[in-house]
């Protein structure tokens, strides 16, 4: 048969395993140069041109599995990255950790030598079917001695495990995939490859199975038992680490566990809750810093991981009623203080079982509780306060970010937040603003890696995209420039200039000298700004108080590019201000 050489069954392979991924929902993939990948990328090229996926390409692996994160998130859809043998494979490691602490569908295809050249020298030849398997939910490989005697019936069930993992418990799958020479395809062969392709697999119907994992209802339910919906409780939303496609009705399910108990919300920056939710508390965590004795009931629900605020985890910590726990399809524990039971298949589903259990169906809306009054009022002084105390002074602070930019950036569009101090900030001083859009941040790992990255993939689906973040986590992923048209991307970057790790000043700088404290912590660089972002070819602006932030984003919105809009801040006076502000509105 015409596909019997090497090359064609390399070329047909790589075509039928990519168009079964299309299948499943991939729409985006990432691309990374490479040689011994070169079937992958030339079947990619094609299906690209039939209009089946979207290709970007990136010359850094480590940006690559960052900016298929981003899009992976923002879609709800799995992603691809292709990478070649080697080092290569190396460099996905920290986007492999992130996706995988926050439950998300990447797909890391690696290119590899085949088996008679592992362990003998090879070049370029290492043992990289083992660098992520730490972290990935399924390590896989086609025949170890190269796509070429890989079988129709072996892809087919090598995707069929990827799409089954995805659906039960979603995030980072490693398929690594030995090829044998020659790895390029004559412009002959490759027609009739394409041709035969066409024919016989492009528009062939695949059956995969959507068997969800089978959960014990009845074990589950019997640990809740002792929740009691009329008595009063606290809701606590995390941080949303279910897909983006289950928002809507994760949102309809807490609307209805909140009317049936009247209960309050404390909802987290990017909890996914929506903003016109009954019961939200307003500057919850300043509630509970001023007001540790004041919240009495016995019982709480738990939404997704903790929230980035001490004062949540003493409280929770000292905390002596019931704790639920729900996650979205996440299987592993999430309760680092260990005082909950823990659900796993998502809040639809719990309020489905347990509400259907109780036969309340369609119980009258409960007026709110007392509880949630009072928390919800203590929450309204405060934010009076606040106004009164922000309204003074026109000096751009971290703080003050967190409070005006989410109501000067439009309602709609959507924010992310990098790591570090901008998520603490905004979680005590953003007054749920973030609510009224999709609000992301990455708090699997919450490193600072990838930031860049992260934000343009986020910016491939969903923008204009505000992203705000510290100058050491945007300069620590600076390559993200390098991924395919990024500066053509609708990105806002907010560049907080503090001149190094500011988050550490308010940890450590009190018991360390000067000099010690800027070398082992703070790592102040001395960065042009203006010309980085020219060297890169980015639109660049300096501001320095909120009137000129305001038109600054006006202006990044209107032109539709990536656009760099650099704050500076004084951490000295920050944290004068931040601990006299502080001090006023919730006392010692």
């Amino acid at each position: 048969i015409m596909t019997s050489s090497i090359e064609c069954k390399n070329f047909l392979r790589s075509l039928q395993l990519l168009n079964l991924f299309i299948k499943i929902g991939v729409k985006n993939l990432i691309l990374c140069p490479g040689s011994r990948s070169a079937p992958l990328a030339i079947a990619a090229g094609e299906l690209n041109k039939l209009g089946k996926i979207n290709i970007y390409n990136s010359i850094d692996e480590r940006s690559a599995g960052f900016h298929s994160l981003g899009i992976a998130t923002a879609s709800g859809n799995l992603s691809l990255v292709i990478t070649t043998s080697g080092t290569a494979v190396s460099n996905l490691l920290p986007a492999a950790v992130e996706a995988d602490r926050s439950c998300k569908g990447i797909i890391f295809l690696t290119a590899d030598r085949p088996l008679r050249l592992k362990d003998c020298g090879a070049n370029q030849t290492v043992n990289q079917e083992e660098f992520l398997s730490s972290v990935c939910r399924k390590i896989l490989n086609t025949n170890l001695n190269g796509i070429h005697e890989t079988t129709d019936n072996e892809i087919f069930n090598i995707v069929k495990k990827i799409e089954q993992q995805s659906l039960t418990f979603p995030g980072p799958i490693h398929l690594n995939i030995p090829f044998d020479k020659p790895l390029d395809i004559s412009f002959t062969n490759k027609k009739k490859v394409l041709e035969f392709f066409k024919r016989i697999y492009l528009n062939k119907n695949y059956k995969f199975l959507k068997d969800e994992s089978k959960y014990d209802a009845n074990k589950v339910l019997n640990s809740f038992k002792n929740l009691n919906l009329d008595k009063p409780g606290i809701i606590l939303a995390g941080p949303f680490q279910g897909s983006i496609n289950n928002l809507s009705s994760f949102n309809k399910s807490l609307e209805k566990i909140q009317e049936i108990t009247g209960w309050p919300v404390f909802a987290d920056p990017a909890s996914g809750v929506y903003s016109n939710l009954r019961g939200l508390v307003e500057n919850w965590e300043l509630v509970l810093r001023k007001n540790k004795n004041f919240i009495n009931c016995d019982q709480l629900l738990r939404l997704g991981p903790m929230s980035s605020s001490t004062e949540l985890e003493n409280f929770l910590t000292n905390f002596d009623g019931l704790q639920i726990l729900i996650k979205e399809k996440n299987f592993r524990k999430l309760d680092p203080i260990k005082k909950s039971f823990e659900y796993d298949l998502g809040l639809t589903k719990f309020v489905d079982q347990f509400l259907g259990e109780l036969s309340i169906g369609e119980r009258n809306k409960k007026s709110l509780t007392t509880l949630a009054l009072d928390l919800i009022k203590e929450g309204l002084q405060i934010k009076q306060n606040l106004k009164k105390e922000l309204a003074s002074d026109d000096e751009i602070t971290e703080y003050k970010i967190a409070n005006f930019v989410p109501k000067i950036w439009p309602s709609e569009f959507p924010i992310m937040l990098s790591a570090s101090s901008p998520v603490r900030d905004w979680l005590t001083f953003s007054q749920n603003r973030t609510l009224t859009r999709n609000c992301f941040s990455f708090r699997g790992a919450s490193g600072i890696d990838g930031t860049l990255s992260l934000a343009l993939g986020i910016s491939r689906i969903k923008n204009p995209l505000l992203l705000v973040t510290g100058d050491l986590a945007f300069v620590h992923d600076i390559n993200g420039w390098l991924i395919e048209n990024s500066t053509d991307l609708n990105l806002t970057i907010l560049l907080i200039n503090n001149n190094g790790g500011n988050i550490f000043n308010r940890i450590y700088k009190k018991n360390l000298k000067e000099d010690d404290f800027k070398k082992l912590f703070l790592m102040p660089k001395e960065i042009n700004w203006a010309k980085l972002a020219e060297g890169y070819q980015v639109k660049f602006k300096t501001v320095s108080n909120f009137k000129k932030l305001r038109e600054a984003f006006e202006w990044s919105i209107s032109i539709q590019k990536s656009v760099i809009i650099k704050v500076d801040i004084d951490p000295e006076n920050e944290i004068i201000k931040r601990n006299a502000l502080l001090e006023k509105i919730i006392g010692n």
